[in-house]
């Protein structure tokens, strides 16, 4: 016997009435597939709220706020687990290495908190502190954001996550598996409508808003790409699910593939013009040499390239470049020329747009210049950060060697020795090398050698 005010199935009028509230709520056009759970995302909103269906049914096709809000909690579906997509979030932890200053992310459409957490988790991972993170997650579901603070999942939701990761930032039991204050403390949740709201932030270095835009019709994603984009810093990233990329193409963001997989920026300001002469070999005064510097090498004692005609001394001025055709390799050119003048915080200035754009040579720049004012741990840093986007650097390496001797760590400079001559392997003593300065392969070899036999400090 049908029990008073039950609903046993909805006919075509019900389902469209339910789309209509869900369309009209949050810009949500349902697949088939969801569409047909409609009926058990009624039923148990209706039971959350201690009514009858059919008279909750009434209630939420005559839009009555409490009835569309208990309905969104159960008819928007948010299946999600941790580190989801991980190619996106090594670009993430690859960028979040080298950006000075507080990260700020936003998790569009977090649902049960997953993402958040583990955006948190690898900034963590890429050595910010604590109190450099924030996340700001948002969602439509009330429901979904409860369940996201309390951060109280099932094993299920770890299913893809690295062990080490898990026994890191996870407490995990035999049922479930918690994130731990110190985690959850970094995440803002915000009860957020895509379609309608603000943006909850701005000048955010990063965006997630994945699996998201399937749900929308054509007509008002762009209008959610444009309010993501105007919400996102200079050089911030968009990251989208890959079968949403065909959505935000043509909508003036950068594309460029990490991991084989495409990944979205936001095009950086633009750079003023810089009027400076040709450039010389970078010259600070009173900067103390050190040790790799005071080496001999074929590449030294060679004069810069100057336009016939032109003295030294008073060099000619180049002309002037707009500001939107500068690559990276022109701006790191005129921080060089700029230091090469003495002016020092021009150079600095330059050289940190160019590590922006994740440059290694900007940051051994950026070295030479903390060295030469006496930041030596600050100069470790940067030549830290330059090893960290490439690794096989052999210059950078061999910067640590004369670095640590200054600060009194051997060891340290005998590993950074060991990983210098090692990334020299293999090639030609005439090869020349990457760097801020110019220098071959056989010239860094016979730098780093001598050391061994000599016993100079910081190069044994």
């Amino acid at each position: 016997m049908k029990e008073p005010g039950r609903v046993e199935r909805l006919d075509e009028a019900a389902l469209s009435g339910l789309e209509s509230v869900l369309r009209s709520a949050c810009g949500m056009v349902l697949a088939p597939s969801v569409r047909r759970s409609l009926s058990t995302a009624l039923t148990r909103a209706a039971e959350s709220q201690g009514l009858p269906t059919a008279d909750f049914l009434q209630r939420l096709l005559a839009r009555d706020t409490a009835a569309v809000e208990a309905f969104l909690g159960y008819a928007v579906i948010g299946e999600t687990y941790f580190f989801r997509h991980p190619e996106q979030l090594r670009e993430l932890t690859r960028a979040a290495a080298v950006h000075p200053g507080p990260f700020v992310v936003w998790s569009a459409g977090c649902a049960s908190g997953e993402e958040p957490y583990s955006i948190v988790m690898s900034l963590l991972v890429a050595g910010l502190t604590p109190e450099l993170i924030r996340v700001v997650a948002t969602d439509v579901s009330g429901r979904a954001l409860e369940k996201a603070r309390r951060g109280v999942y099932s094993p299920w939701s770890v299913r893809r996550m690295e062990m080490g990761l898990e026994k890191r930032f996870l407490c995990v039991e035999s049922e479930r598996v918690t994130v731990p204050p110190e985690v959850r403390a970094r995440v803002e949740f915000r009860r957020h409508n895509l379609v309608t709201d603000p943006p909850p932030l701005s000048g955010a270095h990063a965006i997630f808003c994945r699996n998201v835009l399937i749900y929308f019709p054509p007509e008002v994603i762009p209008g959610v790409v444009a309010r993501l984009v105007d919400a996102l810093a200079p050089g911030g990233w968009l990251f989208v699910a890959p079968a949403e990329l065909p959505f935000v193409r043509g909508l003036g963001l950068e594309e460029s593939s990490v991991d084989g997989h495409p990944v979205l920026r936001k095009p950086r300001a633009e750079l003023p013009p810089v009027h400076a002469p040709v450039p010389g070999p970078i010259r600070f005064v009173s900067r103390p040499q050190s040790p790799l510097r005071r080496a001999p090498s074929p590449a030294r004692g060679v004069p810069a390239a100057r336009p016939e005609g032109v003295p030294p001394s008073n060099p000619a001025p180049s002309p002037p470049v707009e500001a939107n055709t500068l690559s990276v390799l022109d701006v790191l050119q005129r921080a060089r020329i700029a230091a090469s003048l003495g002016q020092v915080e021009q150079a600095e200035a330059l050289a940190r747009r160019a590590a922006r754009e994740l440059s290694p040579d900007a940051y051994l720049l950026l070295a030479i210049m903390a060295e030469s004012r006496g930041d030596v741990a600050g100069a470790v840093g940067a030549v830290r950060k330059a090893l960290y986007l490439e690794p096989q650097l052999a210059i950078g390496h061999a910067m640590l060697v004369a670095l640590y001797g200054k600060l009194g760590q051997p060891e340290e400079a005998e590993r950074a020795r060991r990983n210098a001559l090692r990334a020299l392997e293999g090639l030609d003593d005439e090869t020349m090398l990457r760097g801020v300065e110019a220098m071959t392969v056989g010239g860094l070899r016979r730098a780093l050698e001598p050391a061994v036999k000599q016993g100079r400090p910081g190069a044994r």
